[in-house]
């Protein structure tokens, strides 16, 4: 029998995105041996104790860890369900066998890479800003890109009263009428980042397509399809970033070790 936090138990179990977990533990839809629980650090006993949503019991167990790339088209929402009916990635992907998320978001009108998961530590290490890790895209924007805006850009801009961090531009080929295709790489996942870095620069994005996140690529891979990552790619993806790494000073790991006693004592006097 092993112990552990009732999110990751969760996310292990493939119930639902993290962040869709989140809200439901704070809307206290589970219950743990018939207690609602709202603490998504709330410690499970595993195998042993009951969790119910909503009333159901839930016949889940831990899975095994599933990566997988997807080539998400144009007109797709990110998400496996939409309230507005729109297609989403999750009619693409009913032959995985896993319940498998995506990680992060990848705008209605923009293609391109982007992960499946039911390994909630790897998703929340991406989607960490502090981590930095590059998302890669190829953009068709407006016209040429001057080379102070380029340079503005590759500072790091100020846009709404923020300061973004330094992008990182390639150009790649310009266009018969005049537009250009460039390779941008940026490590913040600010909403619509790009579009509005760029329209704000006066170089409106006409297509924007994401090829790589880190060190996983999108290559080959043709609109709509999904593929399994390989160990390596995995492997080198967590090596290349410092994944698992104690990234924490040591008052902070007392700290958690003392809250994680105070838990186990409440649970034991309970």
């Amino acid at each position: 029998m092993k112990e552990i936090k009732l999110q990751k138990y969760l996310q292990e179990c493939g119930v639902a995105s993290r962040r869709d977990i989140r809200q439901w533990i704070h809307d206290g839809r589970f219950q743990v041996q018939g207690r609602v629980v709202t603490d998504p650090n709330f410690p499970v006993r595993f195998p042993g104790d009951t969790v119910h949503l909503n009333g159901r019991l839930l016949k889940l167990a831990p899975q095994g860890k599933s990566y997988f790339a997807f080539n998400k088209p144009v007109g797709v929402v990110s998400t496996l369900a939409d309230p507005e009916g729109r297609p989403t990635v999750g009619a693409y992907i009913g032959r995985i066998r896993e319940r498998v998320y995506p990680v992060g978001r990848l705008d209605f009108n923009s293609d391109g890479l982007m992960l499946l998961t039911n390994d909630g530590d790897l998703a929340n290490f991406i989607l960490s800003a502090r981590n930095g890790v590059p998302k890669t895209y190829l953009l068709k924007v407006k016209g040429a890109l001057a080379e102070t805006t380029r340079q503005r850009l590759e500072r790091g801009m100020f846009l709404e009263g923020e300061r973004l961090n330094p992008f990182t531009i390639e150009e790649v080929k310009m266009t018969g009428s005049g537009n250009s295709w460039l390779r941008v790489t940026i490590n913040e996942g600010k909403k619509h980042i790009l579009r509005k870095a760029f329209k704000y620069s006066g170089h409106p994005v006409e297509k924007l397509r994401r090829v790589a996140i880190g060190t996983l690529t999108l290559g080959r891979l043709p609109l709509g399809e999904w593929r399994e990552l390989r160990d390596e790619e995995v492997e080198a993806f967590k090596k290349a970033y410092r994944y698992g790494e104690p990234r924490s000073g040591k008052s902070e790991g007392k700290k958690g070790k003392s809250e994680g006693r105070k838990r186990e004592e409440k649970r034991k006097r309970e």
